[in-house]
C-alpha cells in the first residue's frame, strides 16, 4: 500500500471468487461423495426393478446432486457471491486496494508448481505482501498486557481473560454475540509460572519501546488516536474489528494474542493453505487442540540460519536456549474481515520479555526504514506444499543482540552501567533484570542463503 492510499480504499477481505474457491476446496469432496452415493442408490433400486438407464443419466445425477450438495453446504452464504463468480474473475493481486504481493521463489529455474501454490494458498493480502503492507494511512491501536490487580470485577469481562489458580485455561468464545460473525473459537492457554501471579503476569519491559513504535507509526501515515495503547481488559471484539491492531506479548500474558491468532490459523487450516504461517506460539496437540504459550516459538522457515535444521514439524525455539528471540507477524485482521472491513493485525511476541521488547524496537525501526526507502520491504521465506517452491510472507524473526544494564551490586562491589553483547544461543550467565535491548538483529534470506543482519541500534 502506498503512503497516499487511504485505509477506506483497502480491499483485504475475501473476494466473491475467493470465497467460492475456498468453499469448493473445503466441501468439494463431500459433494462428490454425496452425488456418487445418490447415483449408486438410484442404480440399485432401478436394477431391482429391472430398469436400465444409460451411463450419462447416472453421470447427470452425480453432477446435479453434487452441485446441489455444494450449494446446501454454503448456506447461509449469500447466493449473490457465487453468481459473481461467472461475471468477475481476477487474481487477488490485481484487486484495487490490495498491496502488491511478493513473488514466489524457486530453488531452480526448471521447478514447476508455482501456479498450484498460488491457487491453493490462503488469500491473505497482508500476509502475502511483506511488512510494507503496514505503510500508509491506518488507525492503529496497540493492545498490551494488563495486570489482574487492575480488574476488581473480573466476572464482568466479556471473556475469561484471567483464570486464577490454574496452569492452563480452556477457552471457548463465541464472537457472534459481540457482533462478529465468526464460528466459535476454541483454544487453551498455558499461563505463566512463578510466585508473582499464578494466572497472569505483566512484563513491563515489553512496553518500553511503545512510544518509539507510536512515533514510527505516525511517521508512516497512521492516524494516532487517544489512547493508542489499550490494556487488554479494556478491549472488546468490535473495537478490534474497527482498528488496525498490534498485539504485544505472548498469548500467556495477552489474551487477544490467542483469540486473534486462532481465528487467523483457522483460515490457513480450513482448507489447508499451500503457504503456511511462518511462525507462531501455537502448538496443535495430538487431540487436535490448539495450545498457546510463550515458552517456544514454532517456525516454518526455509533455511533458518544458525538454527536447528527443519524437520517434518518445523523448528522449535525453546526459551531456555533462545531467550532473546521474538516473532513479528503481520496478517489481515480476522475480526475486521468477518465484519466486512479491511484492517491489518500484527503479532509481536518473544519467548521472554527481553525478546518481546527487542521486537517492538525492531518493528519501529522497520517502519522508519521503509518510510525512508520506498523500495525496501521486510519478509521471510517459507516452504510451500510444492518442493522447490518458496513463498515470501510478512513475518520477521528477530533477536536482541545487545543490552544495557543499570548500576548493579554484585559480589559486594558496584558494577557501573554498561552494555553487553549477548550470545545468540543459551542463557546469559551475567543476566540482570535491568537489561534493556539496545541492538536487534533479524533473519534475512537473500535468495541463496539465510543470514542474520543488524536491524537497529540505539546510540
Amino acid at each position: 500500500m502506498s503512503h497516499s492510499e487511504k485505509s477506506t480504499d483497502r480491499q483485504y477481505i475475501f473476494s466473491p471468487y475467493e470465497r467460492f474457491r475456498r468453499h469448493v476446496r473445503r466441501n468439494g469432496t463431500k459433494a462428490v461423495v454425496s452425488g456418487v452415493s445418490v447415483a449408486g442408490i438410484t442404480a440399485g433400486f432401478l436394477s431391482a426393478a429391472g430398469i436400465v438407464w444409460p451411463l450419462l443419466a447416472y453421470v447427470g445425477i452425480i453432477v446435479f446432486v453434487g452441485g446441489l450438495a455444494l450449494a446446501l453446504f454454503a448456506l447461509p452464504a449469500s447466493w449473490a457471491d457465487y453468481f459473481m463468480l461467472f461475471f468477475r474473475k481476477y487474481p487477488s493481486s490485481e484487486i484495487h486496494g490490495r498491496p502488491r504481493q511478493l513473488e514466489l521463489a524457486f530453488s531452480t529455474s526448471n521447478v514447476r508448481g508455482g501456479r498450484l501454490v498460488l491457487v491453493s494458498r490462503c488469500d491473505d493480502p497482508v500476509y502475502g505482501a511483506g511488512m510494507r503492507a503496514l505503510m500508509g494511512e491506518s488507525d492503529p491501536m496497540i493492545i498490551m498486557p494488563s495486570n489482574p490487580r487492575d480488574v476488581g470485577k473480573a466476572h464482568e469481562l466479556l471473556y475469561p481473560i484471567y483464570v486464577a489458580g490454574h496452569s492452563r485455561s480452556r477457552v471457548q468464545i463465541d464472537l457472534r454475540s459481540a457482533g462478529i460473525p465468526l464460528p466459535p473459537l476454541r483454544f487453551e492457554r498455558e499461563l505463566p509460572e512463578g510466585a508473582q501471579d499464578p494466572d497472569h503476569s505483566l512484563a513491563v519491559r515489553d512496553l518500553v519501546y511503545v512510544p518509539e513504535l507510536v512515533l514510527a507509526l505516525q511517521a508512516a501515515g497512521a492516524h494516532i488516536g487517544s489512547p493508542v495503547s489499550w490494556p487488554e481488559h479494556c478491549v472488546d471484539p468490535m473495537l478490534i474489528a474497527a482498528r488496525d491492531v498490534i498485539v504485544i506479548g505472548g498469548p500467556d500474558t495477552n489474551f487477544w494474542h490467542a483469540a486473534l491468532f486462532e481465528a487467523v490459523a483457522r483460515e490457513f487450516e480450513i482448507p489447508v493453505s499451500s503457504i503456511p504461517l511462518a511462525m507462531s506460539l501455537r502448538e496443535v496437540r495430538n487431540d487436535r487442540s490448539a495450545v498457546y504459550g510463550s515458552r517456544s516459538i514454532l517456525l516454518d522457515l526455509h533455511e533458518p540460519a544458525g538454527l536447528p535444521r527443519p524437520d517434518a514439524e518445523g523448528v522449535e525455539l525453546d526459551e531456555r536456549i533462545f531467550p532473546t528471540f521474538a516473532m513479528i507477524l503481520a496478517c489481515r485482521n480476522p475480526f475486521a474481515a468477518a465484519a466486512g472491513a479491511s484492517r491489518w493485525c500484527v503479532f509481536v511476541a518473544g519467548t521472554r520479555s527481553l525478546g518481546t521488547s527487542g521486537a517492538v524496537l525492531a518493528l519501529a525501526a522497520m517502519l522508519r526504514m521503509m518510510r525512508n526507502d520506498p523500495a525496501l520491504n521486510f519478509a521471510s521465506t517459507v516452504c510451500t506444499s510444492r518442493a522447490g517452491v518458496y513463498g515470501q510472507v510478512a513475518a520477521v524473526l528477530c533477536r536482541t543482540s545487545q543490552v544495557e544494564h543499570s548500576m548493579l551490586r554484585r559480589g559486594g562491589k558496584i558494577v557501573g552501567r554498561q552494555r553487553r553483547t549477548l550470545e545468540p544461543v543459551g542463557l546469559d550467565p551475567h543476566y540482570s533484570d535491568t537489561y534493556l535491548p539496545t541492538s536487534v538483529e533479524y533473519l534475512r534470506y537473500d535468495g541463496t542463503q539465510s543470514m542474520w543482519e543488524p536491524l537497529c541500534s540505539i546510540p
